[in-house]
């Protein structure tokens, strides 16, 4: 009996394990499972995952933005510091006196 070797993990399977993959390699159907999962995952990334958070530097006043959560170091590329402002958007006026209302910002 003839055994194929699977293009992710290196192993050998049988014909009646193996499956084409879809860049046309051959895959073991657990390395298959695997690699399905994966992609489910990635189409769920919502929305969110892809906008970019805005920052003005506290130091140069330089305004930039960053993909959310980039590996990317909080700083400004323009000066290197790292005394940042979030730069938010508000929905309405009423979300805006919402956040100001907060006692977090009670001094």
């Amino acid at each position: 009996m003839e055994h194929y070797l699977c293009a992710r993990c290196r192993e050998k399977f049988p014909f009646e394990q193996i499956r084409y993959d879809r860049n046309h390699k051959i895959v073991c159907k657990g390395c298959l499972g695997v690699l399905e999962k994966e992609e489910q995952r990635k189409n769920l990334m919502s929305a969110r995952d892809y906008e970019k958070v805005r920052f003005i530097c506290m130091e140069c006043r330089f305004k930039f933005s960053v993909k959310r959560g980039s590996a990317q170091a909080l700083k400004c590329p323009y000066c290197n510091k790292t005394r940042l402002m979030q730069v938010k958007k508000y929905k309405d006026e009423n979300d805006l006196i919402g956040e100001a209302m907060d006692p977090r910002f009670d001094y």
